[in-house]
């Protein structure tokens, strides 16, 4: 029955906007709007719902200019540890609802589902602030860690638990002679050597004395979460959207409701998924192809281009003789020598680029790909070496004015420049301190306090990639200086901002402030390495067939682009360890549903590539695809581009929305045919 009523929500979208509005903002309960129907038929009462809901104050990072429980409400919901035991230990999911400023909004927000597993949303507030602007200028948003993660009750094993030592640990075998081709046997002494098996043997038995039961970590528990928090929030519908693992959330989300229609369910109104991870793909092997897969769809994309296809008539096959040819005798090219494995370097490198805080890229390397496969089998290594050593893609151009005679005056001047920066910089981090120490005092919190808010924060805008590794460089910091020096070292990974805090604390207050660090370490984490592991076990542990999987590697077209051939091993061992070895835990059926969903994918993304994406919408009857070509993981919150077609879908679902955009990044970097002339 809430399948009629999207539809026609849906209809109305497209054709006035406004009666679509006031039929959702409508007073009338749900059941008269049903029973309006001729067909319509009593909902059983869904008892997924949660146990307790209050606010909170916002534990997690809130930029300056939100103003709590009036831009931002933040809160905690209450629901149980096993959802089949209402009486089991409580789990807590930490949530904030990004308010629309729009004195008319439209009434059904946009819920947000992080990656990972393990990823925290809430930890990075402001960059998802950010990242949904668009969207918030009509809807709220909601942001929320799902269970496992930082504000959500996180599985938190000590450090000192984790680090105590393992006895009978087989002999770590020789790293470098490991590959998947080796005996089995090998490949599970190296993972019984990881850190993954290490912290499940040692903290299984912490959480079991803890009372938690990490069988219930899974996204099965996760989704009946959400529709708690659905239904606890009390919106009149809801639109998803998940990135990453986060679409794995959605697609099961997706199942219940076609699989529990009689259920009186939240309304969902539209779905994005960007990035996906489908139930019924191996995505856990399968990390080892992605970055074959995307490599080769490279040259297929030259072939389909009529310059670069005419310019390298069936350049994927020529690239994968190479590549075995190569694999049987390195390349000879004057000086150089080049491996297979340098070769694959060099291609993958050519698919990884950032974009600059204005959106802006410098170049895109894999655009002279086919052209490095040409030059080699010719004999001839510039491309290969320019793309290895980093001098393509070019820089972009500057004017400059050779013969200039100010050139010379600049040329001479340089020492004096040189000493006026430094005097610059020393009186705009004095300035810098001077600033942030009125806003300390302005914030009434302790300097320590203070400090901690200001970390959390920028942390959560920092580079992911950084943010990632940033508890090592906290725990570098604490164990290699003391005091006032590992302050320092920790804010420096962050900003200038958060450093120039530092100057200003007594030794009391630097103490006072590594020992609030250590204690937030949990919620500064971006990915909780417990839960990844525990959720993938709960999820897919039956999907590990090691023997399988590792056949699937060697029977590869072009092998010497298989990577991360050990994940699946790692997983598998620390699953065993663990002890969560769930008998259908293995790959599920594709998910059926006829809700509007956008199913988006970049063919550069190096988590989640494109096949995945269509895997994830094989039964998906009321979908649109958008594929960003050269786009990253996350293209909808990554690019301008992404953005706008997402914001565009969720105002008119039913709607397919422009997506020509997704050709400009290929339409700005061509592939090239000829090498740039040496300046």
């Amino acid at each position: 029955m809430k399948t009629a009523i999207l539809i026609l929500l849906g209809v109305l979208l497209i054709t006035s906007p406004i009666a679509a509005r006031e039929l959702i903002t409508s007073n009338q309960p749900n059941e008269d709007i049903l029973n309006q129907s001729a067909l319509a038929l009593p909902l059983a009462q869904s008892d997924i719902q949660a146990l307790d809901n209050e606010e909170t104050d916002c534990p997690f990072p809130v930029p300056d200019d939100e103003v709590i429980n009036e831009t931002i409400v933040c809160g905690e919901m209450t629901v149980p540890e096993n959802w089949s035991d209402p009486g089991s230990q409580k789990v807590t999911i930490g949530y904030a609802i990004l308010k629309t400023p729009n004195l008319s909004p439209i009434p059904d927000p946009v819920i947000y589902l992080e990656g990972g597993p393990g990823a925290s949303a809430l930890s990075t507030l402001p960059y998802l602030r950010d990242v949904f602007a668009e969207l918030r200028h009509y809807r709220d948003v909601v942001i929320y860690d799902q269970r496992g993660n930082s504000y959500s009750s996180p599985l938190v094993c000590p450090a000192e638990i984790i680090g105590q030592p393992i006895d009978d640990l087989p002999e770590q075998p020789d790293l470098s002679e490991l590959s998947f081709n080796s005996d089995l046997e090998d490949l599970i002494n190296s993972a019984k050597n990881h850190s993954d098996y290490k912290t499940a043997v040692n903290c299984a038995p912490y959480f079991e004395e803890q009372g938690i039961d990490l069988s219930q970590y899974s996204t099965a528990s996760s989704v009946k979460d959400l529709i708690a928090l659905m239904d606890t929030l009390d919106y009149d519908a809801y639109n998803l959207y998940g990135i990453s693992y986060g679409t794995n959330v959605a697609l099961e989300l997706f199942r219940y409701y076609h699989e529990n229609e009689d259920e009186s369910l939240p309304v969902v109104r539209s779905g994005i998924i960007d990035g996906n991870v489908p139930p019924n793909v191996d995505t856990r092997g399968g990390q080892s192809f992605i970055l074959a897969d995307n490599t080769l769809r490279v040259f297929a994309e030259c072939e389909a281009d009529a310059d670069c296809g005419a310019a390298f008539p069936n350049i994927r096959q020529r690239t994968i003789d190479l590549l075995k040819q190569t694999a049987e005798s390195p390349l000879e090219i004057g000086d150089e020598t080049i491996t297979a494995d340098d070769l694959a370097t060099v291609m993958s490198g050519g698919l990884i680029f950032k974009l600059s805080d204005q959106q802006e890229i410098q170049g895109i390397g894999a655009a002279y790909l086919p052209l490095m496969v040409s030059e080699l089998e010719n004999g001839v290594a510039d491309t290969y070496v320019a793309l290895r050593d980093g001098t393509l893609p070019p820089e972009p151009e500057t004017e400059s004015l050779p013969g200039s005679p100010l050139g010379l005056v600049a040329t001479e001047s340089d020492t004096l420049a040189d000493d006026a920066r430094s005097l610059a910089e020393q009186i705009e981090a004095l300035s810098l301190q001077s600033k942030r120490a009125a806003d300390a005092l302005e914030s009434d919190k302790p300097l320590p306090e203070f400090f901690l808010k200001e970390l959390r924060v920028g942390v959560a805008n920092i580079d992911s990639s950084l943010a990632t590794f940033f508890p090592l460089a906290v725990q570098i910091a604490v164990q290699t200086e003391t005091g006032r020096d590992a302050l320092l070292n920790i804010a420096s990974n962050v900003n200038n901002e958060v450093t120039a805090l530092v100057p200003l604390m007594s030794d009391e207050d630097v103490e006072a402030a590594l020992e609030l660090v250590q204690e937030a370490m949990p919620t500064l984490k971006s990915v909780d390495e417990v839960t990844l592991v525990v959720i993938t076990c709960n999820d897919r542990y039956e999907s590990l067939d090691l023997e399988e999987i590792l056949e699937s590697y060697q029977a590869y077209e072009i092998p010497a682009l298989i990577n991360r051939y050990d994940t699946a091993v790692n997983e598998k061992i620390a699953c065993d360890a663990w002890g969560l070895t769930p008998e259908d835990s293995g790959l599920k059926e594709p998910v059926t549903s006829d809700l509007p969903i956008l199913v988006s994918n970049g063919t550069m993304d190096q988590e989640t590539p494109v096949e995945w994406g269509e895997a994830a919408a094989e039964n998906l009857t009321n979908t649109t695809v958008f594929t960003t070509i050269y786009g990253q993981h996350g293209s909808t919150a990554l690019f301008d581009c992404g953005k706008a077609v997402a914001a565009a879908f969720i105002m008119y679902p039913e709607q397919e929305p422009d997506m020509a955009c997704a050709d400009d990044l290929l339409e700005t970097y061509p592939f090239a045919l000829e090498r740039p002339e040496d300046d």
